[in-house]
């Protein structure tokens, strides 16, 4: 277990099935077409929809700024079948005095059910744990988002309960779920039962193969 973080960045990760890696200029228009304009895809999210392919350009421009950052965590989600960019995966709210952050992701419709979510989740959570060095990992999904909670639980979260107070969104007040993993609940799980697969592909990591 590390005790202290190491920020790394957006590291390249690699799964049985997918490829987490830095957006690229280049993924704009899959990321328009497969999931960052449909509003099914936000309906459970806090962050706005890009209807325009514009949109999604600029926000592409200002992660490519951000990942000058070594503590921006955002991974374009890459199905290695078809090459196509299918979702994201990010920790938000990083905080290094507390070693905390937030785990979020969301995926096209053309993905959900086939396990792509918990997947790509499972890796970043391994990443976190065991090559950063975070001590506490959150999660959340808006109440009636059950899809969601369903990931999280499968990757050992634990649920803390429910927000106080609902924000409006979408037309509704709706409340959050929250979740957690500790890294020491995190080491338990890893020692008592196999996870996916994954795999750092970050240039002279100490350790980068995870089973």
């Amino acid at each position: 277990m590390i005790f202290t973080i190491r920020h790394l960045g957006t590291a390249p990760l690699k799964t049985a099935r997918l490829t987490l890696r830095r957006l690229t200029a280049d993924d704009a228009e899959a990321m328009h077409r497969n999931w960052a304009s449909d509003p099914e895809v936000y309906r459970y999210m806090t962050s706005r929809r890009m209807p325009e392919i514009d949109d999604v350009r600029r926000f592409i421009a200002q992660k490519l700024e951000a990942y000058e950052s070594a503590d921006t965590y955002y991974w374009a989600v890459v199905c290695d079948a078809d090459g196509e960019n299918i979702g994201m995966a990010t920790l938000t709210e990083v905080l290094t005095y507390a070693r905390t952050a937030n785990l979020a992701y969301s995926l096209g419709r053309r993905w959900w059910g086939q396990g792509y979510a918990h997947e790509a989740a499972e890796a970043v959570l391994a990443f976190a744990f065991e090559q950063v060095g975070f001590r506490k990992i959150y999660g959340c999904h808006f109440v009636g988002n059950e899809r969601s909670g369903l990931v999280l639980r499968a990757c050992g979260m634990r649920h803390v309960g429910r927000s106080g107070s609902p924000i409006y969104h979408h037309g509704e007040y709706l409340s959050f779920e929250r979740y957690e993993l500790t890294a020491k609940q995190y080491e338990l799980r890893r020692h008592t039962q196999a996870r996916p697969r994954f795999h750092s592909l970050r240039k002279h990591a100490e350790t980068d193969f995870f089973e």
